[in-house]
């Protein structure tokens, strides 16, 4: 199956939401950080290089990816999770990510059982 094109942004953001339920904050964050890597990465995120300075994007095992064609599609890649995420409340996606993790973290143990 192709990757999503940026054109499908938005439904490429929904299935890591619902592939990753809590976890979900955790691929955003990453994935944006990935988004201008020149280097393929590997690990919970994956970056393949293409030539021409495209890449795709893959947010765990089973996503068949983001196609960001160019440095100027990973820059409106990036510019749109800030807005999505961001918005108003939030200065950068790193606040907005530690955010997530603090409401994970309160969650945690209702969620997992514990003290």
């Amino acid at each position: 199956m192709d990757p999503w094109t940026v054109d499908d942004l938005d439904r490429w953001l929904d299935w890591i939401h619902q592939r990753h339920n809590e976890f979900d904050y955790r691929y955003i964050y990453l994935v944006y950080l990935a988004a201008h890597a020149r280097e393929p990465l590997q690990g919970e995120v994956t970056v393949a290089v293409n030539p021409g300075g495209g890449c795709v994007l893959r947010a765990g095992v089973g996503d068949r990816g983001l196609l960001l064609a160019d440095d100027q599609e990973r820059e409106r890649f990036a510019q749109h999770l800030r807005r999505r995420y961001c918005g108003d409340r939030y200065p950068s996606m790193q606040a907005w990510e530690a955010a997530q993790h603090e409401d994970f973290l309160d969650e945690a143990p209702w969620r997992f059982g514990g003290r």
